[in-house]
């Protein structure tokens, strides 16, 4: 069995008994959702959120948390792996469509932590971390025409430590198809039509696929997967990737309207809602006083949101922070952490250290009792001492003196140092303007950028050039973590345009 073979390799040991550690962990990643889209973290929002705010004030959140990129495939690696996406091949950007996998077989995941620990795994929802696409007549192909559907597909969650998987991989890409385990249900003989302005990619579909129902059903099946666990008093460790709110913004029909401002509004008013529907059922098969929640999402909010015209409407997704989805700015990857352990994290608590979606993986060991083989997680730190309240614990401050490290879809990197962040780019790195070398040059922008976020959260007083010996002691620390482990492929760092 292949989970054997990964446990006999990874040679994991459990530290602590089960009876310590939550019977179940559910992890739910949304997908393009900054940290303002909550109502309990910004109440100037004008979209309500009731489900998470919920989850918010029964657990703590993170105020201060980051993904490792400000795009979905680098952190989606970043979260089940504990290792930041730009030691891998993927130095910038995201997996193609008909991409090879990210995870590498050897490489330990939260899935494999949580088998060790004696919990049934399940993911559910988007992947975006490539497949080995099976090639009619034998072999792999990235080419769809020549994809057998028949066949198994490789390289997906059943090799990163799940059991089960049920999805349809990303959810404006072909293929059109649900995906059980490794196996395509149906054949995608029809073909979707091209809408850029919604995101929608043409190519090989399921006939009569519906984009409004993708995340209806998503959520039943974790509901399902819920119940069924909790009947046969299994232990259990459900991943749920949510499609939602990425485009195709496509909310179904019991939620069109429903914002009184737009499709996105009412996309988000669903993806609260599929939340929702996750925590109710924790409830009705008895056993949310038993599981450990966390809700964390890949990045910031898209500007498929059309802020524009969400704000005509009252609405406002993006509060003090700058930029968006793609960017190095705040708005690019400060994202919503929440976490409820009943009995073990005190309700309506916030942590405001810096953390980063790397640390879920060895959050989840550590509060499982399975140990982290050297070579494993290596940019993961526990916060289980911050979720006990335990302000004297090494790990509140463990972030402080290692720093952390961001990076904007061209693969541009910021570095944090308690409060300050040093952007390796003169602009947005990403989407917003300004974003490439040649805009930035036009505006005399310096090269990097500094900003204190204690008194400068929004990021609009570059300070670089009036502390010029932290700009050097920073690129140092950048440098000390790229440097600390392996990193696979080209020496990207070295192509940055470090200050002299």
């Amino acid at each position: 069995m292949l989970g054997d073979m990964r446990f006999a390799l990874f040679g994991l040991l459990v530290s602590v008994s089960i009876a310590q550690a939550p019977r179940n962990v559910v992890l739910i990643l949304a997908d393009d959702m900054g940290l303002a889209s909550l109502h309990a973290e910004h109440p100037g929002s004008g979209l309500p959120t009731p489900h998470l705010d919920a989850l918010a004030a029964q657990g703590m959140s993170f105020r201060d948390a980051h993904s490792s990129s400000a795009v979905c495939s680098p952190t989606r690696y970043g979260l089940l792996t504990g290792r930041y996406p730009w030691r891998t091949r993927l130095k910038a950007g995201i997996v193609p469509k008909w991409g090879l996998p990210l995870i590498a077989p050897e490489r330990m995941t939260i899935a494999d932590v949580a088998q060790e620990a004696d919990l049934r795994t399940s993911c559910i929802g988007k992947w975006h971390l490539g497949w080995r696409w099976p090639k009619q007549g034998g072999g792999t192909t990235q080419k769809p025409q020549e994809i057998d559907y028949t066949l198994p597909i490789g390289g997906g969650p059943l090799e990163a430590g799940f059991e089960s998987y049920f999805g349809d991989d990303v959810p404006n890409w072909p293929p059109y198809v649900w995906i059980e385990n490794d196996a395509a249900l149906t054949i995608p003989s029809g073909t979707m039509a091209e809408d850029g302005a919604n995101g929608v990619r043409a190519g090989p579909m399921t006939p009569g696929w519906s984009l409004e129902a993708v995340l209806p059903r998503l959520t039943r099946r974790c509901v399902e997967t819920i119940r069924d666990h909790a009947r046969a008093q299994e232990r259990f460790f459900l991943y749920f990737s949510m499609t939602s709110p990425h485009t195709p913004i496509s909310p179904s029909e019991a939620f069109q309207g429903q914002s009184g401002v737009s499709a996105y509004g009412d996309f988000l008013l669903e993806t609260d809602w599929s939340v929702g529907q996750v925590l109710r059922a924790l409830d009705q098969y008895g056993v949310a006083d038993d599981t450990m929640v966390i809700f964390v999402t890949d990045n910031g909010t898209s500007p498929k949101a059309d802020f524009s015209s969400l704000s005509k409407g009252g609405v406002d997704l993006r509060g003090i922070w700058r930029g968006h989805k793609a960017d190095i700015w705040e708005g690019g990857h400060r994202v919503p952490f929440l976490v409820r352990w009943p009995g073990v994290v005190r309700p309506a608590s916030h942590c405001d250290q810096p953390v980063g979606l790397t640390d879920v993986m060895a959050t989840v060991a550590e509060v499982l009792g399975v140990d982290l083989p050297a070579g494993s997680a290596e940019d993961s730190r526990s916060l289980l001492g911050i979720l006990r309240g335990r302000s004297d614990e090494s790990s509140v401050a463990a972030h402080l003196p290692d720093g952390l490290v961001q990076q904007s879809s061209s693969g541009r990197f910021a570095v944090r140092a308690g409060s300050w962040k040093l952007c390796f780019c003169p602009g947005s790195a990403g989407w917003s303007q300004p974003r490439g070398q040649a805009q930035a040059k036009k505006l005399g922008l310096p090269s990097v950028q500094l900003y204190d976020l204690s008194t400068d959260p929004s990021e609009e007083h570059n300070l670089a050039r009036q502390e010029p010996e932290r700009v050097v002691a920073m690129t140092q620390l950048l440098r000390q973590i790229v440097e600390s482990h392996p990193n696979d492929g080209k020496a990207w760092w070295r192509q940055l345009p470090w200050p002299e």
